[in-house]
């Protein structure tokens, strides 16, 4: 047996290469998902109705583990250059080195910027789903009071049935 987790990642093939209905289900079939016409356009449904929070995991870890390697580099290009600075005694390469150092620093600016951007977004998001979660669990509560109060009321007019 498998899981939506795990025909997932398919489900997004047959989507990406635009295969047919039919294609769709030998690809899977061959990779060893066998599933129904029906249970295939739930799959496709669910998965292009989930595409922002799929861009939204792939932003918050991998695009988070790029910028921190490549702020990782950068940091140590600019450690280097100034060794290279002050190992220099020319006074004009000693210059060139600085302008590259500046430069260097436009680049980690930016990483820095963008970085904090997606981890707001990730906080926003965060922030989104647990209002999403407060609001079901609401209103399943209410559906329960309202089962209940209906039950309670249900029997009170039975029991005033039976006592007129």
């Amino acid at each position: 047996m498998y899981t939506k987790e795990t025909i997932s990642p398919f489900i997004i093939h047959c989507i990406v290469m635009r295969l047919s209905e039919r294609q769709s289900l030998d690809y899977l079939k061959n990779n060893g998902y066998k599933i129904s016409r029906q249970y295939f356009y739930e799959l496709k449904k669910e998965t292009q109705e989930s595409t922002k929070q799929r861009l939204y995991l792939i932003a918050s870890k991998e695009y988070l583990d790029q910028h921190v390697e490549r702020i990782e580099t950068l940091k140590s290009i600019n450690n280097e250059m100034w060794d290279n600075y002050r190992k220099e005694k020319d006074p004009s390469k000693r210059i060139q080195v600085l302008k590259q150092i500046a430069d260097l620093q436009l680049y980690l600016s930016s990483y820095y910027d963008s970085t904090r951007y997606i981890m707001e977004q990730g906080v926003k998001q965060q922030e989104k789903e647990q209002e999403q979660k407060r609001k079901k669990k609401n209103y399943e509560s209410r559906i329960k009071s309202g089962i209940v109060t209906a039950i309670i009321l249900q029997q009170f007019m039975q029991h005033e049935c039976y006592n007129s």
